[in-house]
């Protein structure tokens, strides 16, 4: 993936994290790169529990307090130890500006690829223990202040799909699943950075999963001039794709009006291909 491919994954987990935590959405405040001056220093999400007496039972919010915050690094992005430090700083600001006592507050480290350098100062320079709280999910023992790391690729997949998916070499089944699980909690008929970035970095999976499943023919063909879900690369090839998609639907029985309606192409196109 060259340089002008680059895929901006940190408005995708914004959204990623709300879905994940979609039973708690009247529960709890998300706040996109919280700034905590007046300068360019912003956290990357902070998550506010509204009612201190909601419990979550969430994998990833039992470790929540009254306020949040999460650091995200994509899938390409190492964390060090200067990144941790850096964070563990975001909380003491927080607490300051904001006078939120340090008990208040959790940190929670989002990261596709594991920090064995960072693990490792933590427990021999630093005296802490990093225990297993689930999988993918690791507590830090003897901090001041409650942090877990979410190594998102070994989240389980029955309960963070979104997390666990928000990055690229993703499978034909992947993106099935997402998508299915997505159109659970909102309308797949709304242009989102989730799916916006996670199609962009999927392309040819997508593109294989679409064959597999008329629905997702449908979400796509729906979607792709509406509301930007197609480069330009694709627009080009979108009509051709849209007659073969067509074909199979009317080898299948659907009526061209059906056809017409998911594919976007004109009636008489429609009525050409039979």
């Amino acid at each position: 993936m060259g340089e002008y491919d680059k895929i901006y994954w940190h408005e995708a987990f914004f959204e990623a994290l709300q879905l994940e935590l979609y039973q708690y959405k009247d529960a709890l405040e998300f706040d996109d790169e919280y700034r905590l001056n007046e300068e360019a220093l912003r956290m990357d999400v902070l998550v506010i529990k509204k009612d201190n007496d909601v419990k979550i039972d969430k994998n990833i919010g039992k470790l929540f307090r009254k306020h949040n915050i999460f650091e995200y690094k994509s899938e390409s992005d190492n964390f060090s130890l200067w990144d941790y430090n850096k964070v563990l700083g975001y909380a003491f600001m927080y607490s300051a500006f904001e006078k939120v006592a340090i008990s208040d507050i959790t940190i929670s480290i989002a990261l596709t690829i594991y920090p064995r350098e960072l693990i490792k100062t933590l427990e021999n320079e630093r005296g802490f223990k990093i225990q297993k709280f689930d999988s993918g999910i690791y507590q830090i023992d003897g901090e001041i202040i409650p942090i877990q790391i979410l190594e998102s690729k070994n989240l389980p997949e029955e309960e963070n799909l979104f997390l666990r998916n928000l990055r690229s070499n993703l499978s034909s089944e992947d993106i099935l699943k997402t998508l299915q699980c997505y159109k659970e909690q909102k309308p797949l008929n709304i242009r989102n950075v989730f799916l916006d970035r996670l199609l962009n970095a999927n392309r040819e999976i997508f593109k294989e999963a679409m064959y597999m499943s008329e629905t997702v023919m449908e979400i796509f063909l729906e979607g792709a001039k509406k509301h930007g879900w197609l480069n330009e690369h694709y627009a080009t090839l979108e009509n051709e794709k849209a007659k073969k998609i067509a074909k199979r639907m009317l080898m299948l029985g659907d009526s061209p009006e059906k056809v017409s309606s998911a594919t976007e192409l004109p009636i008489d196109t429609v009525l050409g291909l039979e």
